[in-house]
């Protein structure tokens, strides 16, 4: 059975929700961001939840000023 959670971060004045998943058998996290319906997907292996929503946070901030 997966384990999956949220935590929203905050990016341009922006508010996003972060769904981190956790499965059994495989390391790491992923972590995936609704961006005005693009979905964003990262996975870190033995960083952490930490890492992994800054590094989410980062790529959420460039896809925005890609867009712009």
């Amino acid at each position: 059975m997966e384990e999956v959670w949220t935590k929203t971060f905050e990016v341009d004045g922006r508010e996003f929700e972060a769904v981190f998943i956790r499965r059994p058998f495989r390391e790491g996290l992923e972590v995936r961001i609704d961006v005005d319906g693009e979905e964003i997907s990262v996975a870190e292996f033995g960083f952490g939840e930490t890492s992994l929503l800054e590094k989410a946070r980062a790529l959420v901030a460039d896809h925005l000023k890609k867009r712009q």
